[in-house]
């Protein structure tokens, strides 16, 4: 017979264990039938192209399908939330912008959370945001124009994509941190903003770099800097904001992969260790410069401090420029 006692612990060690052991065999047989790759923006978009190129590489390396589902509306929200709602299997993925971390300030009821109802499973890639000007306006780096604007308050315009995007509030943050004036003027989407720009209509344009490059190769916008803490491989003559004597300012549009809340643990560290491997590989990392994006990589953790960070960073941002969706 066996003691009572040894017998409870022993039931005790066995069910503390067993989540461990499903989460591992879950991985062992994973994936074994199709996963949905939701992207909550239209397909031809920068996510979009993003996920497909992540999915086909996905599915040559587990020997599934890795379908991609858009899901647009409401700035992302729809899909998003579509996520945060699917059950934590590993076979509903998303993946989204920064956007993540900026909705949670411009949508007070949000039906997710940005971290309690995802798992970060990896960072796919960045950007910087480019600031540009009009090819008539008199400057030449980030000090004339923040000299011009302190001369002229309120008469420079400046081009976004958007009220609330990542380009906003690089504009935003431009602003308060250079003690400048200039009016903001939003888009809806980064192309027309760029077309404006080129054309004269606006100052001063913060634009993505693949939506800026082709003025700035005919002459019709002049790049002045890129918003990243370090200079980009993807326009690598462009000095930082940073290094216009705006020590801290730092803005990058990523992208990231995330799983719903509940996915095995080593459902996780399976798809972050072929992501990982996939973004390696030089054709991939090709691929991605050539649509203006760096592959970045990396750990679960380290993309949930990205998370974190942009939380706290865009959350002051928002409330102090008083950010709204229009």
């Amino acid at each position: 017979m066996i003691p009572r006692f040894k017998l409870l612990r022993a039931s005790a060690l066995v069910l503390c264990c067993l989540p461990l052991w499903l989460s591992a065999h879950a991985a062992d047989k994973y994936p074994d039938k199709p996963v949905r790759v939701v992207v909550p923006f239209p397909a031809g978009g920068g996510t979009d192209t993003m996920a497909r190129t992540l999915g086909l590489a996905l599915q040559q390396a587990l020997g599934q399908p890795f379908l991609v589902d858009n899901k647009s509306g409401a700035t992302g929200n729809i899909g998003t939330e579509f996520v945060a709602r699917s059950p934590g299997d590993g076979y509903t993925l998303l993946v989204v912008p920064n956007s993540l971390a900026i909705n949670k300030f411009l949508f007070p009821r949000l039906a997710f959370d940005p971290q309690k109802s995802f798992k970060p499973v990896a960072l796919l890639g960045s950007s910087p945001v480019v600031v540009g000007v009009k090819a008539s306006l008199p400057v030449n780096s980030i000090q004339e124009l923040i000299a011009m604007a302190r001369k002229n308050p309120g008469k420079l315009s400046y081009a976004s994509c958007g009220s609330g995007s990542p380009q906003h509030i690089a504009g935003e943050l431009f602003k308060m941190m250079a003690k400048v004036d200039i009016t903001h003027i939003p888009y809806k989407g980064c192309s027309p903003a760029a077309v404006d720009a080129a054309g004269g209509l606006v100052d001063v344009v913060f634009n993505t770099v693949a939506n800026i490059r082709p003025f700035v190769q005919t002459g019709k916008v002049r790049a002045l800097a890129v918003t990243s803490a370090k200079r980009s491989a993807l326009a690598p003559e462009l000095p930082t904001v940073q290094e216009s004597n705006l020590p801290g300012y730092d803005i990058e549009v990523w992208f990231g992969a995330l799983a719903p809340a509940g996915t095995p643990d080593a459902v996780i560290a399976r798809l972050n260790a072929e992501i990982n491997k996939t973004l390696a590989r030089p054709e991939i990392r090709d691929g991605m410069e050539k649509i203006s994006y760096e592959a970045v990589g990396g750990s679960s953790k380290q993309f949930a401090d990205v998370i974190q960070r942009d939380l706290e960073r865009y959350g002051a941002i928002i409330s102090k420029a008083n950010i709204k969706i229009d």
